[in-house]
């Protein structure tokens, strides 16, 4: 944690390597997100610049213009596969919560260009902020209709919540408790009041946690949500002039499946 804080501090390529490389967890993500909360904005605004070359160099300078030495590529190539994608996931995280305005054109590059299940997951959790809902309902569409997205999903967020050791290579058992997936999925839909700090993230990822909860129901046997869960679906407020038609009847349409 400390080493990747320092590449947000130095933003220097090979402290990314140091710090970048590893597997995320909801304790990692949540103290360097403190760390970034207190940057000014001139600073975060050189985070993301930072973010967005190494993105860049991922994808072999295909998302936007930009220069890459060559001392760039070899510092990047020294890295394994699997260092590579570790390295890659973590700035997609981060580009997406960092708190200013996204470069979603880059993202969406960066998606269009993306054959992994997870990766695609990474950048449109990334994109929510911005409610631009192209990549949104794409990505939704394959979770409801493909079944190795649907099993993705599920086992990255059983993984993510559970603080597994190999959160990508994790696979979500249907006979396994999954309250540590429902119970922050319940508490985010909860959120209706303006006024709540976490008002804005809420509505960014409703659509995304009705569809969680509708999938893990799906795959589990006779599972169903107790009364008082299904009385926090029923209430979640849909109504936002900011979500588009098509979105909203996506979200009522899960909502009635998960409640009956």
């Amino acid at each position: 944690m400390e080493e990747m804080i320092k590449a947000f501090s130095t933003r220097k390529l090979q402290d990314a390597i140091n710090g970048f490389v590893v597997e995320l967890n909801d304790g990692i993500t949540n103290e360097v997100r403190k760390y970034l909360d207190k940057l000014s904005y001139d600073e975060l605004i050189e985070v993301k610049k930072f973010l967005n070359k190494l993105l860049n160099i991922c994808y072999n300078g295909i998302l936007f213009n930009d220069e890459i030495t060559i001392e760039e590529i070899h510092i990047f190539n020294i890295l394994n596969e699997k260092q590579k994608y570790l390295f890659k996931q973590t700035i997609i995280y981060f580009l997406g919560r960092l708190p200013i305005e996204i470069d979603l054109n880059i993202l969406k590059q960066a998606y269009k260009n993306e054959e992994d299940n997870h990766t695609k997951l990474n950048i449109v959790c990334s994109t929510l902020s911005s409610f631009d809902e192209e990549l949104e309902l794409d990505f939704v569409n394959k979770l409801l209709n493909d079944k190795e997205y649907d099993k993705m999903l599920r086992s990255w967020t059983m993984a993510f919540f559970k603080k597994v050791d190999n959160p990508y290579e994790y696979e979500d058992n249907p006979n396994d408790d999954w309250t540590p997936a429902k119970i922050p999925r319940l508490k985010r839909l909860a959120i209706n009041d303006e006024n709540n700090p976490k008002f804005k993230k809420a509505l960014a990822f409703r659509l995304l946690d009705l569809t969680t909860i509708f999938l893990f129901i799906r795959n589990r046997q006779n599972e169903t949500l107790l009364e008082n869960e299904k009385e926090i679906i029923k209430n979640t407020n849909i109504d936002f002039e900011i979500y588009s038609k098509e979105k909203k009847q996506i979200m009522n349409n899960l909502i009635q499946k998960i409640c009956i």
